[in-house]
């Protein structure tokens, strides 16, 4: 087990600047020199407000789950339009890739994005990576089945490809590699599947397939998961709480670390906590990147005062909830919200465990 001393640390993406954000929005062909400035800042950000872990803000992704498009063919990139409702009622749109021949490996993260923020950082370096048991999303009857007639046998390849894609960017340098699962908590039994037992099932399945990509790497190596429940432009779309799923959650996800999503009421007690594996370290997501709302310092001290009812305090730590930007977009909130939101995760962390 890697070094989880780390009391404060962000899930992953950070808003981008306007000039980024403008390029990508005409799909700018050369944005690396856009790009390696926006991750330049990420990093002084970061290292400005004290985190111990740093990462490169997910800048040179339009999306969380770039990196699988990144290094496999065999998506259409744009092959689905998806529209997401928030509960006041907005909607917006974005395309997701669809499965449409069998994978194959063309290129390596540690080239597209983790040589650059390694060389740069002054403290251990983290890449986030998104669960393959997501991509199950992705596939289209009557076009992924042409391509891959089990869509297990898909998922296998998938794994593989990530498998390897995570050991290699440990032999880089990186010492923390995070799972994004933003599917978990919307496999809701009272919809999906009617029967508990199934539906339980389904769940455990999918985490352990998951947790397979980090099979093999050293044991000096921080391994977490996050658990989202939906983020595009300040929306969501899970409520099902932890308190549905943390038995088989938790129990099943074998990580160092467990990145949860605590700022509102979606998430249910804290009582879930109890589930949690004795060697996994739970870093509760309370301060919010979905309003620019700044959370206070003594309301964060008694939450986490109350997660330790259930969960001993050395077996905690503190981030925000999700990440700032998932996609290109961002959430509604501006980068001056953005850095008192972290300072106050490293503020409050320094107050609790000091």
């Amino acid at each position: 087990m890697g070094d989880v001393s780390w009391r404060a640390e962000t899930v992953g993406s950070l808003l981008r600047p306007a000039e980024l954000r403008d390029a990508m929005l005409a799909g700018t062909s050369d944005l690396r020199a856009l790009q390696d400035r926006a991750v330049l800042d990420a990093l002084a950000l970061q290292q400005e407000v004290g985190l111990p872990v740093v990462n490169d803000g997910e800048m040179r992704r339009r999306i969380w789950h770039g990196p699988v498009l990144d290094v496999a063919d065999g998506f259409d990139p744009e092959g689905y339009t998806r529209t997401w409702t928030a509960p006041d009622g907005r909607t917006a749109s974005h395309t997701s890739p669809v499965v449409t021949s069998r994978l194959t490996e063309r290129g390596s993260l540690v080239d597209v994005e983790a040589a650059f923020v390694l060389e740069h950082a002054d403290r251990p370096v983290k890449v986030t990576l998104p669960v393959p048991t997501n991509f199950l999303s992705y596939w289209t009857p009557g076009v992924s089945d042409q391509a891959y007639a089990d869509p297990q046998e898909f998922l296998d390849d998938l794994v593989a490809i990530l498998q390897r894609q995570a050991r290699a960017l440990v032999d880089a340098g990186v010492r923390s590699l995070q799972l994004d699962a933003p599917k978990y908590t919307f496999l809701d039994n009272r919809l999906m599947f009617p029967d508990p037992a199934r539906w339980a099932d389904q769940l455990a399945t999918h985490v352990r397939t998951d947790r397979r990509v980090f099979d093999g790497l050293p044991d000096d190596v921080v391994t977490g998961i996050h658990i989202c429940r939906g983020n595009y432009r300040s929306m969501f779309e899970s409520t099902v709480p932890y308190d549905e799923m943390g038995e088989v959650l938790f129990s099943e996800a074998r990580y160092d670390r467990l990145l949860l999503e605590y700022d509102d009421a979606r998430a249910g007690g804290f009582d879930a906590l109890r589930h949690v594996r004795p060697e996994s370290t739970v870093v509760l997501g309370l301060v919010t990147t979905k309003h620019p709302e700044l959370e206070d310092v003594d309301d964060l001290r008694r939450r986490i005062d109350a997660a330790a009812e259930h969960l001993p305090l050395d077996r905690l730590a503190l981030s925000p909830q999700c990440g700032f930007a998932s996609t290109w977009e961002g959430n509604e909130l501006s980068a001056d919200d953005q850095r008192r939101k972290l300072e106050t995760v490293v503020r409050t962390a320094d107050l609790v465990w000091s």
